[in-house]
């Protein structure tokens, strides 16, 4: 199950003069994160798009697990767009409500699916990440998600779609 959101992407124009570089107006683009179900994404409360830079090529091969392993130790992350863009619920992802903004070049775009427990407290339910470059337009890559936990069962829905759950026809 793939839901696509918005992006809008900063980057940075060149003048005609050497020394007159600044801030582009941010170009329309989306991202595509992929649950592992109709059901695990419509049990979603909330999603949060944290921004990572991709220093080296080295690290390439190491962030997404570096970045996904401290998130579920619990420790302290600095994303490179902070602050971070406002988490959305599904249906403000798939109606392109709340775009992420994320600068052009090398990211690390780290996605946690988070959903409220019996106190409605927030609890991260699935995550996942992806490393590529952003230009203008479209992210190239989905993002996947992936339970973080199996003491967080994905509820059953009658649900066949997000749409479906968005319009308010299978609750």
């Amino acid at each position: 199950m793939k839901v696509r959101a918005l992006l809008a992407v900063a980057g940075a124009a060149v003048g005609i003069a050497a020394c007159s570089a600044g801030e582009a107006s941010p170009t329309a683009g989306a991202y595509t994160v992929q649950f592992p179900s109709t059901a695990a994404a419509v049990a979603t409360d909330f999603v949060q798009v944290l921004v990572f830079d991709v220093k080296t090529p080295a690290e390439r091969d190491t962030l997404c697990q570096d970045l996904i392993s401290a998130r579920i130790r619990g420790e302290r992350q600095t994303p490179s767009v902070d602050p971070p863009a406002p988490a959305a619920n599904i249906c403000e992802m798939l109606a392109g409500r709340k775009p992420v903004p994320i600068p052009y070049g090398e990211k690390a775009l780290l996605v946690v699916a988070q959903r409220k427990d019996k106190s409605g407290a927030l609890q991260d339910f699935m995550i996942g990440c992806a490393i590529m470059t952003i230009g203008d337009g479209d992210a190239p890559l989905p993002v996947p998600l992936r339970i973080i936990s199996l003491t967080q069962p994905v509820p059953d829905t009658q649900c066949g779609s997000v749409g479906e759950y968005c319009a308010d026809k299978c609750r």
